[in-house]
């Protein structure tokens, strides 16, 4: 080979190394740039969907305080999965800004509908255990003892369809089965168990309750069994 081919293959593959080069060098830079250098670090976290210090700081518990940490390490969809893990929240969303450096963290908590043994319950029936603002007065759910979460979910879909009037005064509920449902109602210096029964006639059923703890002679009764509207028993 003279030396004129020689040159050629030089010249030929001169470029194609130092593009190389310069890809490498230019890798090896955003790199560093993202992953070590502190321009692309987590300037602040922003959370939606919750208020609550108490709920943020349970989140961080979960987490961790992500202020200060590189960008390029924060991993939307696994803290995602992670904040999900607390029994009060039913969903979660996390994203990053590259440009402003925040990290947005939206919550969707669960909503209680009732207090369901020493814990809460949803409308889809998780059992969890909430964190509330201290200065928000608790959220006025009935509490209801039943076997089985879905059975605790009939009694409460009872609740909210009773009266309003009426289910102002209801304490406590108790679901033996989806069809055996009782009460605890609070009257002028005494409480009133009324058994239900089923969630059948529940106008019916309330405007008979009504109507029996209006009589005089019913003053001090302690139980009401409407369970069949038409011959309620009064003890």
């Amino acid at each position: 080979m003279d030396y004129q081919s020689v040159s050629r293959i030089i010249n030929f593959q001169m470029p194609r190394i130092v593009k190389l080069l310069v890809s490498v060098i230019l890798l090896s830079s955003l790199t560093y740039l993202l992953g070590w250098s502190s321009a692309f670090t987590v300037k602040k976290v922003q959370y939606t969907g919750i208020s609550n210090q108490s709920q943020i700081s349970a989140i961080e518990g979960k987490i961790g305080d992500l202020t200060g940490t590189k960008l390029a390490r924060i991993e939307p969809r696994q803290i995602s999965n992670t904040i999900e893990t607390l029994s009060w929240v039913n969903g979660a969303d996390v994203s990053r800004n590259w440009f402003s450096g925040s990290v947005s963290v939206s919550i969707k908590p669960r909503t209680p509908i009732g207090i369901f043994g020493t814990r809460y319950i949803d409308a889809s029936g998780a059992i969890f255990d909430p964190i509330f603002d201290p200065t928000v007065p608790p959220v006025d759910v009935p509490r209801v003892s039943a076997p089985a979460p879905e059975i605790g979910l009939a009694a409460i879909k009872l609740f909210t369809s009773l009266p309003q009037d009426f289910r102002v005064d209801i304490d406590s509920m108790n679901a033996r089965s989806a069809n055996d449902f009782s009460m605890i109602l609070q009257a002028p210096g005494r409480q009133i168990t009324l058994r239900f029964g089923s969630a059948d006639d529940v106008d019916l059923k309330v405007k008979v309750f009504k109507a029996l703890m209006a009589l005089e002679e019913n003053k001090k009764v302690s139980t009401i069994d409407v369970s069949a509207p038409h011959a309620p028993i009064v003890k």
